[in-house]
């Protein structure tokens, strides 16, 4: 036996085993994206209709203008925590000025906090093309902001 290299001179098998499986177990213990499955209200507090929301891609669906909102429950959505983006497109009658175009939430945005039990994420988006996310145990309300502003261009 004096004559057969080992892959790593002089060291012994169990020294090698031991490495290896370290290594082994390090590999499981990398950082996965932590999710979140949670079921989603879209509200729109501008005075015409959307479609096309989309959060990070998911969704795909619209909503009618404030205050006939937030009537739609889209259900298992899963999302990784971090950093968001909204875009919607804007609808109208005809000829309404930006009709089809997309929009993006202006704001940085984040889900990076899920409330303890929360089933349900608010998606909130403002005349001003800013959006915000709510998670709840319940189903969302309205936020006071959309409610405020909506009255402020007009809406409601």
């Amino acid at each position: 036996m004096k004559n057969i290299k080992m892959p790593f001179a002089g060291t012994n098998r169990r020294h090698f085993l031991s490495a290896v499986a370290t290594l082994s177990a390090a590999s499981f213990c990398e950082a996965k994206p932590m999710k979140a499955t949670l079921n989603v209200v879209l509200f729109n507090y501008l005075n015409r209709p959307i479609f096309d929301v989309f959060i990070d891609g998911k969704v795909g669906r619209g909503s009618d203008a404030y205050p006939a909102t937030g009537a739609g429950i889209i259900t298992g959505v899963p999302f990784d925590l971090g950093p968001k983006t909204v875009t919607w497109r804007l609808d109208g009658p005809k000829g309404t000025p930006r009709n089809g175009d997309t929009i993006s939430n202006k704001n940085p945005l984040r889900l990076d906090t899920v409330t303890q039990g929360a089933k349900y994420l608010g998606v909130h988006i403002y005349p001003d093309d800013t959006a915000d996310l709510t998670t709840s145990i319940g189903i969302p309300d309205l936020h006071p902001r959309g409610v405020a502003m909506a009255r402020e261009y007009g809406s409601g």
